[in-house]
């Protein structure tokens, strides 16, 4: 993977802990990227399950490997941020990967559209029954755009802060709504530019997703406090229901 010694075009950050099922292919797609101007950062936190073994066999691969505990995914992913030298940054974690045409996708829309400050597309569904997920930005006071397939410009994380490690699972759609609300320029390319795996932290703690979904949209779209108990209140009647069901 030659790297140019001048600034990439693109950072691509794994932020991972105890993911040793999953990491190696995610780390096989960035490896395998078909256009090879970015580095890669690799922040695990003291994983002891055998992932950094494996990160350390791909080595090679690695611009810069951290090992050392954080608070949180968002707190890793901050560090990775402040180190980034690249024009876009990517978020890749270990259970997602990237298709080999990612970022030569990505980078022809830099190229057409260079005003663009975050640039994402749709996901492939790595579960039964498959299919993909792609949520346009024009919905995001309803839902989350597909965080995998993001590539948010350096200049983006100066202008509208990075995570805030407060929340612990949503932080990124926080970020995306702020960013939105400050006049961010987005760009949907209508494309599937990773792979994902259901399963993660949202899915692990629903009800504190939930929770901090509800307090993020009630922040930034400005619900007062009753009418943010109101949506609470729906949100998990809906989810009871959903899981009695099944």
């Amino acid at each position: 993977m030659p790297k140019s010694a001048s600034a990439p075009l693109f950072s691509i950050i794994t932020v991972v802990r105890n993911a040793s099922d999953t990491v190696e292919n995610c780390i096989e797609s960035v490896k395998n990227q078909s256009f090879a101007d970015f580095e890669y950062i690799v922040i695990d936190g003291l994983s002891d399950d055998g992932t950094s073994e494996i990160i350390s066999a791909h080595r090679s691969a690695i611009d810069t490997y951290v090992r050392e505990k954080d608070a949180g995914i968002y707190d890793a992913m901050n560090k990775a941020i402040a180190i980034c030298r690249g024009r876009y940054i990517g978020i890749i974690n270990a259970d997602d990967a990237y298709f080999e045409e990612t970022l030569k996708n990505v980078q022809k829309v830099i190229t057409e559209f260079p005003n663009s400050q975050i640039i994402y597309g749709g996901v492939q569904i790595l579960a039964e029954g498959g299919g993909s997920l792609l949520v346009d930005h024009s919905s995001l006071d309803r839902a989350m755009i597909a965080h995998p397939s993001c590539f948010v410009s350096a200049e983006a994380y100066r202008l509208f802060g990075a995570f805030n490690a407060d929340f612990k699972i949503a932080a990124d759609y926080d970020f995306m709504l702020r960013a939105r609300n400050a006049g961010a320029v987005f760009h949907n390319s209508g494309l599937l530019l990773a792979k994902y795996r259901p399963g993660g932290a949202s899915a692990k703690y629903r009800l504190q997703s939930i929770k901090e979904m509800i307090a993020i949209q009630g922040h930034h779209l400005g619900w007062s406090p009753f009418y943010r108990r109101y949506r609470l209140t729906r949100y998990l009647g809906a989810t009871f229901l959903k899981s009695a069901n099944r």
